[in-house]
């Protein structure tokens, strides 16, 4: 057919695009920064500022579901709220694992209000 070569094209462009897409979801390596060992200099009081809460290697990729409206509600709090708070103590460019960290030991802290949640969630 006269479209053979056009279809061809378009396959080459997908493959381009999932090798791109594939790329780009994968985690960041590890920078020398991450690494460092806990025991720092205490020349001053704001080193733990200067550092993540734990590195890249102790991180574990788990996928989470949650509604759409939900997760644009959440990065609107965390964007508009928490890292405020967190910028007028001087922490700035959190990495994102650092946030899900904090957001899962809070619901370990409150096992009650999460189960509770999850119930509201079942009546919605």
């Amino acid at each position: 057919m006269g479209f053979d070569d056009l279809e061809d094209a378009a396959a080459e462009q997908d493959a381009e695009d999932d090798e791109t897409e594939t790329q780009t979801k994968s985690m960041p390596e590890a920078t020398q920064t991450d690494r460092r060992p806990e025991a720092q200099s205490t020349d001053t009081s704001d080193d733990w500022k200067q550092h993540p809460a734990f590195p890249y290697d102790d991180a574990s990729q788990e996928a989470i579901y949650p509604r759409s409206e939900t997760w644009d509600d959440f990065e609107d709090t965390l964007d508009f709220e928490v890292k405020r708070q967190l910028r007028d103590a001087g922490l700035r460019d959190i990495p994102k694992r650092e946030y899900h960290e904090a957001l899962l030991e809070l619901a370990m802290e409150n096992p009650e209000r999460l189960a509770e949640l999850v119930k509201e969630g079942r009546k919605e």
